[in-house]
């Protein structure tokens, strides 16, 4: 029984070992890249996230639908047709706003996740070494005792 469960932990602390050292690899290749990029996306993030961006977003969805009524009956008046395109215009900009601030929230989150991956893959590569030196451990003693 202590030689199987020897066997689990060498094979599950191997496999952890691997996944741990390969993906520490590809963030170490890309992450200063991706850190170039930290203080747009918090600016951007603070922009997003102001009250002033968020009621101008909340204002223009809720104006859209009325915006496109008016727009559709403004085109049929002939001096001032000209205007109904650019009133079409709002709902199109409050969705565009919903999506960058969407989009900002995503790349801020990512952002973060990178800040601390290397030091959760770090405790990755030392469970993996941990388990495999228990797993040896076990797998000794029972073809000792045997």
């Amino acid at each position: 029984m202590a030689s199987t469960t020897g066997g689990f932990f060498i094979g599950f602390g191997l496999c952890l070992l691997l996944i741990s050292f390969g993906a520490y690899a590809v963030l170490g290749q890309y992450y200063s890249q991706i850190m170039e990029w930290r203080d747009e996306v918090e600016q951007m993030y603070a922009i997003t996230h102001s009250p002033a961006y968020e009621a101008s977003m909340n204002a223009l969805e809720t104006l859209s639908p009325v915006a496109n009524q008016l727009a559709d009956a403004i085109s049929r008046i002939p001096f001032i047709s000209q205007y109904a395109e650019p009133l079409r215009q709002i709902g199109d900009a409050g969705s565009n706003m919903r999506r960058v601030y969407d989009a900002s929230e995503s790349a801020y989150h990512a952002i973060q996740a990178v800040e601390v991956a290397p030091q959760f893959l770090a405790y990755g590569i030392v469970v993996g070494i941990v388990l495999v030196v228990v797993g040896v451990v076990l797998v000794v003693r029972a073809r000792r005792k045997s």
